[in-house]
């Protein structure tokens, strides 16, 4: 989609200059001018672009190189110019970034992209043959298998890449390919399909939901049992629901410790493993 969108930047305006970089590459760049004593020449080469494209936000770390993403896309804004960002999550989830550079982000307008649907699957395979067809005119693969794969392969947009790679290599071997036989070759893509990722705010809002309380009560200081038993079964959940780690679980809750969260589910778990009526909410609200 980011290469989509850079091609049809320079279709739109051949003599715009844009620019796709992947975060880790940025650094690496960064890390490398800043010890060649080339960092001056390579903001120079950066401040005339027309269009900077940045995938997989969620690598760029370094406190030093994330001063100067932020201060480059202050510079390239402030000139009339356009940034887009790509990461696997929120602008307000990327903890590992600095304060300053999410909120910079935040300031943008943030989309979330969906898995495609049925029509759009069917459309990208049709597409994807097409592409195929100029290199090998003799591909044959019928409207039939192309429906039965855009309906069965349902995750990513990778995953129905390496679906249809599969079967372009199958075919050159096996042209008359079943129905069944397709399920049997793809059918490793088929069980890997991505779970709908757990927010720890989704958790926030249905655990306060659940016990009759407010989501600023979670997060706030209170201790009154009604508020902290809510509060540990969030943290727990969070713990075991999400990738996040303990003091990223804590920021999300207030700014809280680590041990704190620890505490919590170490304390769910105990309680769990007594309580049938705790064990029952938790898999409720799971």
């Amino acid at each position: 989609l980011l290469q989509a969108i850079a091609a049809e930047s320079l279709r739109h305006n051949p003599k715009s200059r844009v620019v796709y970089l992947t975060a880790e590459y940025f650094m690496w760049r960064f890390a490398t001018a800043i010890r060649d004593n080339n960092a001056l020449t390579l903001k120079e080469q950066l401040r005339d672009i027309d269009l900077l494209i940045i995938d997989d936000m969620q690598f760029l770390q370094g406190k030093s190189i994330q001063h100067e993403f932020c201060h480059l896309i202050n510079m390239l804004l402030d000139s009339a110019k356009q940034v887009v960002v790509a990461a696997d999550r929120p602008p307000s989830e990327l903890e590992s970034l600095e304060p300053r550079v999410r909120s910079r982000l935040n300031g943008g307008v943030a989309l979330e992209m969906s898995a495609p649907d049925f029509a759009m699957r069917l459309g990208m395979l049709k597409l994807r043959l097409a592409t195929a067809k100029v290199d090998d005119a003799s591909l044959d693969i019928s409207d039939e298998i192309l429906n039965h794969v855009a309906r069965t392969v349902t995750g990513s947009g990778r995953e129905l890449e390496g679906a249809f790679n599969q079967l372009l290599f199958r075919q050159s071997f096996e042209p008359q390919i079943s129905i069944d036989r397709i399920d049997e070759i793809l059918g490793h893509i088929y069980r890997s399909g991505e779970p709908k990722r757990v927010r720890i705010e989704d958790i926030q809002r249905i655990v306060a939901r659940h016990y009759n309380v407010s989501k600023t009560e979670l997060l706030s200081n209170r201790r009154t049992r009604t508020i902290v038993k809510p509060r540990q079964v969030a943290m727990y959940l969070s713990k075991v629901m999400t990738p996040r780690s303990l003091p990223e679980i804590g920021r999300r809750f207030g700014g809280r410790d680590h041990t704190t969260v620890l505490h919590a589910v170490r304390k769910i778990e105990d309680l769990s493993g007594a309580d049938n009526t705790l064990a029952q909410e938790l898999e409720l609200l799971r």
